[in-house]
Formats: C-alpha cells, structure tokens, sequence
C-alpha cells in the first residue's frame, strides 16, 4: 500500500495532460458542460491568431532556406516580400469574417494554413524558376545553333570551292584517260583487222601447205617401200656372202652386171672402161666399209647421169634377183638393192618439186604465223594498255563521282542550312527578344509566384467576387506598394495553368467559364487533399474523367471503404469519396495531415490500425453536394477548399 501511495504521489506531481480543443463548433461546450471538471480541474489558455510579427517571422525563415540561385533578394526586399506574405494571411482571415456576415458561409485560416501557403510557395517559386531558365536555355542554344550554322555556311561555301575545283580536275583527269582509251580502241581495232588478215592469209597458206604435203606425201607412200625393200637386201647380205662374192676370180655371167651397177651407184663410175670386175673386187676389198656405204647410200641425190649409165642394167630382163640368186646370194641381195634404190630414185625425184612446195609452203606458213604472232602481240599490247587505261579511267571516275558526291552532300547541306537561316531569320530576332523577356520575366517571377501561391492556398472557398478582390485589388496593390515587381497584368492563372491545360480541362467536361478554370487550376496544383463544394456535381463529373479508370469511387457509408482506401494508398490509385458531410472520420486524420514515416528504402502510413505502404502516386479527393457546409478549422487547414457551386454569373459564363 505504501509503494501504491508513492506511485500515485509521484504521478500526480509529474504526470501533465494536455487537452485540446477547437473553439468552433458545439463539441467543446458541450462536453464542459457534462465534464464541469473540464473547465473547474484545469488552466485554459486559449490560442489566439498568430500576429502579424509572427507571421512575418515565419515567412522570413521560410524565404532564408530558399536557395539563392531561385530567390535572389536582398535582405529589405526579402522582409517586404515575407511582410507580403503575412498581409496575404490576414486579409484572407478578415475576407472570411466579411464572407460569413455577408454570405452566412465559414472559412477558417490557421497557422497551419500559413506554413502550407509557405511551403506552395517555395515549390512554385523553384518550379518556376527552373521552368524560365530552360527555356531562357533553349532559345539562348537556339540562337547560338543558328550563329554557328551561319558560321557552318561560310565555311561549307569555301569547302565547297575547293571542292568543286577538285571535281573539275577529277573530270578533266577522267576525260582525257577517256580520249586515250578510243584512239587506243582505233589502234586496237586496225590490229585486231590486221591481225585477222594476217591470221586469214596463214590459214589460207596453212592449207595449201596441208594439200601439197599430202600429194607428195601420197606419192611418197608409193617410194618408201623401194627404199625398205633396198635396206631389206642389204641386211641380207652378210658378211661371208660379200667375202664369198669377192674372192671370185670371175664372177658368173650377169653377176657383173650387178657390181657394175653397184659401182656406178657408189664410185660414181662413169667410164665404161672402169668398170671392171677387178674394180668392183676392190670396190669390196673392206667388207664393213662396203656394206656401211649400202647402208647409208642417199637415193635421192643420184646424179642423172649415173642414173642414165644404170638405167641400161635395170632395164636388162636378166637385172633381176630371182635370176642372180641362182648364181650368187650375195648378187641377188646386191641385184634387189640396185633395182629399189633405182626405183625409189625416180619416184623421188618425180616428187622432189612437190617437196620443194611443201618446204616453200610450210616457209610461207611459218611466215604468216610469224607475222599473225606478231599482229597478236600488238594487239595483247594495245589490249593490256586499253586494260590499264580503263583500270585507270575507272579509279579516275570512282574519284570523280566520289568528289561529285562530296559536292552534291555539301551543296545539299549548304542549301538547307541556308534555307534554316533564311526561314529563321526572323525567328533570329524573336528569339532574341524573347531571351531578353524571358530574362525580364525572371526579376517578376517571384512577385507572380507569391500572387498565385496565395490564390491556390486561400481563395478556393471563396466566390468570383471575393477572390477578385482578394488578388486583383488588395494583394497586387499590397505587392506594388513594397515594391515587389510583377508582370504588367498579372494573373495567377497564367502562372498555374496555359490555353493548353486549359483546353485539356475543357474537353475533360469542366465547364469553360472562368471561375471554373480557376476551381481546375487549384485542383491539379494545390498540395493538399481538395475538398469540391460540388452540389451542382460539375466538379464530380469532371474527376472522374480526368482520372479515366485510375479512379476509385467510395462513401464514407458504405462497407469496406477503409479497405479500398487502404488498396489505392498502396497502389499509387486515385480516390474520390463523395458525398461528405460537415465532418470526416477521425480514421483520415493519418491520410490528411500526410503523417508518413520511412522505413528504410519504403514509405509506410498507418490507416486504422494498420501500417501500409504508401505510394506517392497515391491522390484524394472530397466532394460534397452541401451547399453550404461548415469545415471546422482543423479540416480546412488540412485540406483545400474549392466552391464549385455554379452561381448566376458562372451560368451566364458558362
């Protein structure tokens, strides 16, 4: 008991609660007045509206983490912009005080309301910024781009010259292997008919030789058998034979006829006297000798008159072989060499003019393929040169067309680089003076981005009227009195939204009137959740087919909400929960006031009493169709109120 007691001591001494409640709405006075301990048991320190010092201190510290290269200010402009900004806050509270005396409807703006107006303002400011200098970028390249392919030009044009000039020579060049080539394919061709004359006249002498040879051949066929018989006879004769046939004292009758001739034919005897028996002993004195002189005895160069001496013995009808043999062998061998070399003599002596044609011809043949060899080889010249000259034409032209084609390729390029300039020289200028706006856009970028970071942040809940008031009369007079520039004109939908956004809205089904376009402007760049005042459902419809089938469509009535929020949350889907009323479930808290921590690499939320992943893809959307509803302070601080409620002007607009 007495730890119980020191527990509880210890608690009361330390143990501090800490009760909040918001002043608006009946919650608090009714709970006082069941809990009278509430007000009786406590100290309540009510928490006024931040003051303007506040403010002002907020926005500065807000505007110091902003990088210099995207707000680029000096220290008294960036107080009279944070000044600004807390002017921006306080006149939309005071709008809210007139909006509910006059119009009966409740708008709340909060601290929380503030340090989100900050936060906008931050990211559109550096969006902005970013956006300008890659466009100032992209002209300033095209400008370079185009000095530089004027630059291009020039240079393409002297190349060009060169060039050409190297095409002209190339052609020339090329010409003048093409004129050698046909007064070589003339020469050529007066070969090639000299040649074929040349090679007609050979085939003309070739065949006249081939006749004549072949008549004296026929004829000749007729003489060589006499001159084998002749060599038959005297390789008959041996050598005992010649011995026996000289060692005769006297020979047998008629076998002298046979030495006789045999001595007109190898002693070239033309005395009758001289033919004797004992000359022919000694004609046959040396055997071999004797016989060797049968064996190589010429027939065809007899004398004709050793041939008229012998022709009385051959024509003698005892001059015969068959008859000498019965007397002598050795005298009929000798007998049947006599009569064939005889014989054969005639015959080739008959021919003899034929052969000489035959040699004459073959002369004249051999001549003519000398002189065809000759044409031929001139011509295998001329070809070879007229090969070369065409292996050189065709390296010349390759170079020529090469060079042609170099010259076309930067004549084209010269051409559309030129036609580039001429198209763009006033694009030149425009460019030009588009840099230089663009580069004057940059010192009122800020002054245009703070205009519509407000109008996202706290007009949406307001009608045409107010909000004109709220930016066009109070925040663009409050800018220019600081001396914060803006664009002459300036309007926060040229900075949130262009005609093509615009246009894409419009055929989405928003309505084109201009309080319209505002309330889609606001939706697609506002950072927190939109709450659509819809009761005319034109907002509704337009979400959804903006969203096409990534949207999920739920009431806070119905079964399972929580499960297909949880699923679209996870899978980076859209949500529209539709048809809410004055208040929401304490279960989006988490989901409103983005309450997502890390866990390594993954983002996770806690929903109910689950943790899930979170996707950033993930958007929700509110709409209502209370035409009048009451968000308390901690809801509109959460989320962006937009009033689509479509008023008598809007239809007439629309």
């Amino acid at each position: 008991e007495s730890r119980l007691n020191f527990f509880v001591s210890k608690v009361k001494r330390n143990l501090h609660v800490v009760l909040a409640f918001s002043p608006v709405g009946d919650t608090f006075r009714i709970r006082a007045r069941r809990f009278p301990g509430l007000v009786n048991c406590t100290v309540i320190d009510q928490f006024h509206p931040w003051p303007r010092d506040a403010l002002i201190s907020v926005a500065e510290r807000s505007l110091d983490n902003v990088p210099s290269e995207y707000l680029d200010l000096g220290s008294e402009a960036k107080k009279n912009l944070a000044m600004h900004m807390a002017e921006e806050h306080l006149s939309v509270a005071k709008m809210s005080e007139h909006y509910l005396e006059t119009q009966r409807r409740y708008n709340y703006v909060t601290p929380k309301s503030f340090l989100e107006f900050l936060n906008f303002f931050d990211r559109l400011l550096i969006y902005k910024q970013s956006q300008l200098q890659s466009k100032i970028d992209r002209f300033k390249n095209g400008l370079a781009t185009l000095q530089n392919t004027t630059s291009d030009v020039t240079k393409l044009q002297e190349t060009l010259k060169i060039t050409m000039k190297t095409v002209e020579e190339k052609r020339a060049k090329a010409d003048e292997i093409m004129n050698k080539i046909s007064s070589q394919k003339v020469i050529a061709e007066r070969n090639k008919e000299a040649a074929s004359i040349e090679k007609q006249n050979a085939n003309e002498e070739s065949e006249n030789a081939s006749k004549i040879e072949k008549k004296a051949e026929d004829e000749l066929q007729e003489a060589r058998p006499k001159l084998e018989k002749a060599k038959e006879a005297v390789n008959c004769l041996e050598k005992t034979m010649l011995t026996e046939l000289k060692n005769l004292k006297k020979p047998p009758a008629g076998v002298d006829k046979v030495t006789n001739a045999c001595l007109i034919l190898i002693q070239l005897e033309k005395d009758p006297k001289r033919l004797t028996w004992k000359n022919a002993q000694e004609m046959m004195k040396s055997v071999d000798k004797f016989r060797s002189q049968l064996e190589n005895f010429d027939g065809k160069s007899i004398p004709e008159e050793q041939i008229s001496l012998l022709k009385k013995y051959v024509d003698d009808p005892e001059f015969k072989s068959e008859t000498m043999a019965t007397k002598s062998a050795a005298a009929a061998s000798l007998c049947n060499w006599v009569i064939n070399i005889f014989e054969f003599n005639r015959i080739y002596v008959k021919v003899k003019p034929l052969m000489e044609s035959v040699e004459t011809a073959k002369a004249s043949k051999d001549a003519a393929m000398a002189r065809l060899e000759d044409a031929q080889r001139k011509v295998d010249e001329i070809e070879f040169q007229l090969k070369m000259l065409n292996k050189e034409f065709d390296e010349a032209n390759d170079e020529k067309c090469k060079a042609e084609q170099e010259a076309e390729e930067l004549t084209s390029r010269k051409n559309l680089a030129k036609r580039l300039i001429d198209g763009l020289a006033s694009e030149n200028v425009r460019w030009g003076e588009e840099v230089k706006k663009l580069t004057s856009n940059k010192k009122t970028v800020v002054g245009d981005c703070i205009l519509a970071a407000g109008f996202v942040s706290y007009v949406g809940a307001f009608d045409k009227e107010l909000r004109e008031e709220l930016w066009k009369n109070q925040w663009t007079a409050d800018l220019k009195s600081r001396g914060i520039s803006i664009s002459d004109g300036s309007d926060p939908m040229d900075v949130l939204s262009d005609e093509g956004r615009n246009s894409t809205m419009i055929s989405e089904g928003l309505p084109s009137d201009r309080i319209s376009l505002e309330n889609g402007a606001i939706v697609n760049n506002c950072l927190r959740w939109p709450i659509l005042i819809d009761p005319q459902m034109q907002g509704i419809k337009w979400l959804k087919k903006k969203e096409k089938d990534n949207l999920d469509i739920i009431q806070l009535s119905q079964k399972h909400w929580l499960k297909t929020l949880g699923n679209a949350i996870t899978n980076g889907r859209s949500v529209l929960i539709e048809n809410i009323g004055n208040d929401l479930d304490p279960t989006l808290s988490t989901v409103l006031s983005r309450s997502v921590f890390r866990r390594g690499n993954v983002m996770y939320l806690r929903l109910g009493e689950e943790e899930i992943e979170y996707n950033p893809d993930f958007k929700l959307y509110f709409q209502t169709k209370l035409s009048n509803p009451h968000y308390k302070p901690e809801i509109a601080s959460q989320c962006t109120i937009i009033n689509f409620i479509a008023t008598e002007r809007g239809l007439e607009d629309q």
